[in-house]
């Protein structure tokens, strides 16, 4: 016989469980009663959602109903008011708890009165668990995007810790690299633990911290990178107030994706600039601030590179998106999901042969996200 396609175990089971609450969800249970109070139309549907035979309801006084829903249908036909997704708990038996979302609207009318009630019933435990699967096998099937991207960031983070090994060696023991090298290091492990992570809820993890310290953490780190290639660096952090809320680690990632870009992009004798500034939040970047004009740090990373190529500009941000022979363009995705997730924004200002500056505007911790 021939080999037989493999299934990862539990594959068909999860596709099998998703389809029938797919069912589930979309399915409408209906009842009609008539202004006498009886049941004239009662579908399997209702029947399921229920735990009710509609052999047993049809032409039944609404009595036969659970309490719940023979109320809403009682006060429609009392008030001649439809409900609108009214939500209506039952417990059918002591192992099935069941939550609907209920509307009613008029059949038929007669003399101005509402002659009959339609009554429209929707699962919405049963949407709630499809959201949840949908979500559980969207964040699976980000497992491979994921993994290149933690792949990326080790890649990244090995160049540091190469080049610093290689200047211990050359140099013998020197206390501050050893401790780049270990930062770098940790950078690792904190990478590999967000991929552990990621198939559960996400925990924020954010405090005060000193973006200039940050920024000054990922300057050390390029020093070694920016002596081979022959670059020079301009510094200037003048921003008076550096303080954001936020995880310090993943802002360095983001940084250090940046700088390594910028140093990426130039020729031997180009200029890298680092700096920071207080600037006033823009309507478009605060269009909740109606009265006041929030302040936010603004960090600026400029080369004097060729450029972002412009075909590829208006997509810079997704993954697999490079203008780099061999890149894999995950580090810029990186860069802004984590802007993103610190309520920030990340701007490119790029001209052809001129180079490229991206600004990080980030809100400041004193002022209210």
């Amino acid at each position: 016989m021939p080999d037989q396609p493999a299934n990862p175990a539990g594959q068909d089971t999860e596709r099998t469980d998703v389809s029938e609450v797919l069912v589930r969800s979309v399915e409408l249970g209906i009842v009609v009663a008539d202004s006498p109070g009886r049941v004239v139309v009662f579908n399997e549907a209702a029947g399921r959602l229920t735990r009710l035979s509609p052999d047993v309801v049809l032409n039944q006084p609404l009595g036969v109903l659970p309490a719940p829903l023979r109320e809403v249908i009682e006060r429609t036909l009392a008030g001649g008011t439809p409900v609108i997704r009214q939500t209506v708990v039952l417990d059918p038996d002591p192992t099935r708890r069941c939550v609907l979302s209920v509307s009613t609207s008029f059949w038929q009318v007669k003399d101005g009165h509402p002659a009959s009630v339609l009554m429209v019933l929707q699962d919405l435990a049963a949407a709630q668990d499809l959201e949840r699967r949908t979500g559980r096998l969207q964040r699976l099937a980000s497992v491979g995007t994921l993994s290149a991207g933690v792949a990326h960031e080790i890649k990244n983070a090995l160049v540091a810790i190469k080049s610093f090994a290689d200047l211990l060696l050359e140099k013998g023991q020197d206390i501050e690299m050893a401790n780049l090298v270990s930062r770098e290091v940790s950078r690792i492990d904190s990478l590999v633990s967000q991929l552990l992570r990621f198939a559960g809820p996400a925990k924020a993890a954010f405090a005060r911290v000193r973006l200039h310290e940050s920024l000054r953490n990922c300057l050390r780190l390029i020093q070694h990178l920016l002596k081979t290639r022959k670059l020079d660096l301009v510094v200037n952090l003048e921003a008076g107030d550096d303080e954001v809320r936020g995880d310090a680690k993943q802002l360095e990632q983001a940084f250090i994706n940046l700088l390594l870009n910028a140093i990426e992009a130039m020729d031997e004798g180009g200029e890298l600039l680092v700096q920071s500034e207080v600037v006033l939040a823009t309507e478009h970047i605060s269009k909740f601030e109606p009265n006041k004009r929030q302040e936010q740090i603004q960090v600026s990373v400029r080369d004097t590179g060729k450029g972002v190529p412009p075909e590829i500009l208006p997509a810079l941000f997704k993954p697999f998106v490079t203008g780099k022979p061999g890149g894999t363009g995950l580090g810029l995705a990186i860069t802004h999901r984590i802007i993103s997730e610190h309520q920030g924004r990340i701007v490119v200002d790029t001209a052809a042969g001129k180079g490229t500056t991206f600004r990080v505007i980030l809100p400041l911790a004193r002022c209210p996200a």
